[in-house]
């Protein structure tokens, strides 16, 4: 690298972490937000900022994980899809195995649930029906009150962390998720999903404790609650796209609010270490890349949606994300008189770090439905700010 290519380099970097310091955006937004419809690569420091999909794409094949923090789950140890070590490919054996069975399961079984009129934070109400869903789907019956207070609060804790509600883990909780989780594993019931699975028990505690609880019940809780939020604050505007095109509302829906933030590898071989946007990859080289447009998936002129990953890394849990999803926010919205309206105040983003403020109700819409605000935005603000710098740092996300 010649001086003038270092110095721009040096430009680029410098610019990125001193906006992603004082920014409340996400570095994946602010990204987009800094760099556009850029094609192709832009030099950092210590790594390669991946513009578009396609120069992405392009890329040499690597089964080189992704790095670590990709995901900013972090509740056990690193998913199948960043492990680098000799199981990887074990738990995404397993995972594999236990898709099959719960995509059955999602179209067998009746869920039982409402979401309660409320004026406010409907985050956390969805959160703990995805949640409940999530643990039937793995143990196919209801948890009891005691396995569900001791695993809830654990799943709780890891979203809060994500959502930058707070910035270090409640290690009590996480350990009573744990040990929950280890005994229902033990107990091996016949409906447990890896009931007589060898290949799962074959495994060190750790990682079948971390196959159930961070593979599934972490993911589904925390994904699906965060495409179901998105989707409803969209129905909001545009009711009419979800009730006539509703797979292409979803596609939509993830374009623009993707469940991830940034993809990052490390250096590999004579290859440098890149970095990529999710909003940017979803909205470079796309016609009104800001808009809800449904109707363009109707056509192929357009580049690939980049939300479930890539190559030999893609997320298996595509279909069961999507599959849940659907039926839990159809079964919402086709509620008899349902409807929503966020506060006047909230700014929908990709995240969720002041919850999901809305009003919901059913029957006659209420005169002031379309002028409320929530409280303490500002306070919330800073404690996004906080909780999401020392994110960076631990995390060490932008290096």
């Amino acid at each position: 690298m010649n001086l003038m290519d270092s110095l721009i380099s040096f430009f680029y970097t410098t610019l990125l972490y001193l906006r992603a310091v004082f920014s409340l955006m996400t570095p994946g937004t602010l990204i987009w937000k800094l760099f556009q419809n850029r094609k192709g690569k832009i030099n950092l420091m210590s790594r390669d900022l991946i513009c578009d999909s396609e120069t992405l794409i392009n890329l040499p094949k690597c089964g080189k994980p992704l790095d670590g923090f990709t995901n900013a789950l972090c509740p056990f140890i690193p998913t199948f899809l960043m492990n680098n070590d000799k199981y990887w490919k074990q738990r995404r054996n397993i995972f594999s195995y236990a898709d099959a069975i719960i995509n059955e399961r999602i179209f067998e079984k009746s869920f039982h649930f409402k979401l309660e009129t409320k004026k406010g934070n409907i985050l956390w109400d969805i959160f703990e029906i995805i949640s409940k869903i999530s643990f039937e789907l793995m143990f196919n019956r209801i948890p009891t009150e005691n396995e569900f207070n001791d695993i809830y609060p654990g799943l709780l804790d890891i979203n809060k962390i994500i959502k930058r509600f707070t910035s270090t883990p409640d290690l009590q909780i996480r350990q009573k998720f744990y040990d929950q989780t280890l005994m229902l594993i033990k107990q091996n019931d016949k409906d447990f999903v890896f009931n007589n699975f060898t290949d799962f028990y074959n495994m060190d505690e750790i990682h079948q404790v971390s196959s159930v609880a961070e593979d599934f019940l972490t993911t589904i809780s925390v994904q699906c609650t965060d495409l179901i939020c998105h989707m409803l604050l969209l129905y909001s505007q545009y009711p009419n796209d979800f009730h006539n095109d509703i797979e292409n509302s979803i596609n939509e829906t993830l374009r623009l609010y993707p469940l991830t933030d940034l993809w990052t590898r490390p250096s590999y071989g004579k290859h440098r270490g890149w970095i990529a946007s999710l909003v940017q990859l979803n909205r470079n080289g796309w016609i009104q890349p800001d808009m809800f447009i449904p109707q363009r998936w109707h056509t192929k002129d357009h580049p690939p949606l980049m939300s479930w990953g890539f190559d030999i890394r893609r997320c298996p849990a595509q279909r069961i994300a999507t599959n849940i999803s659907k039926l839990v926010f159809e079964h919402i919205i086709n509620e008899e008189n349902f409807w929503i309206k966020p506060a006047k105040n909230f700014q929908h983003e990709r995240t969720f770090p002041y919850g999901c403020q809305a009003w919901i109700g059913y029957g006659q819409i209420p005169d002031d439905a379309n002028s409320w605000k929530f409280n303490g935005k500002f306070q919330m603000q800073c404690r996004r700010w906080l909780c999401e710098k020392f994110r960076m740092i631990d995390q060490n996300e932008l290096n």
